[in-house]
């Protein structure tokens, strides 16, 4: 038999939404350095851009800070492309459930404009 490393040892202890989101803090991590590349944006002139620290950039590339969703989209917004996508199927929508603050009836669409 076959002795379980001690590192499978201490990944079993992790939780699913832990090692969900450890994945996904690399995911935009690697998809942020990829448009910087295809910019040519340094991590200076990002960070000029956002009106953020360069050592902030450098954390978020590293996977070791935690953007908000809101400094995500600054991200995006500097960028000119999306980092991430969420797929959406309407249903919410066709369903009368609620936008923000707005009731959306069935039929309508919930667009908004940047």
């Amino acid at each position: 038999m076959m002795k379980t490393s001690f590192l499978k040892k201490a990944l079993e202890g992790v939780s699913p939404q832990t090692k969900k989101f450890v994945r996904r803090q690399g995911e935009f991590a690697v998809r942020l350095h990829d448009l910087m590349e295809e910019c040519g944006m340094s991590q200076r002139q990002l960070a000029e851009k956002l009106g953020k620290k360069e050592s902030y950039v450098s954390r978020v590339l590293s996977g070791s800070a935690n953007p908000t969703l809101k400094t995500m989209v600054e991200f995006e917004v500097a960028l000119g492309q999306d980092i991430f996508t969420i797929p959406y199927d309407g249903k919410a929508f066709s369903q009368g459930r609620h936008c923000r603050t707005a009731l959306i009836e069935p039929g309508q669409v919930c667009s908004y404009d940047y």
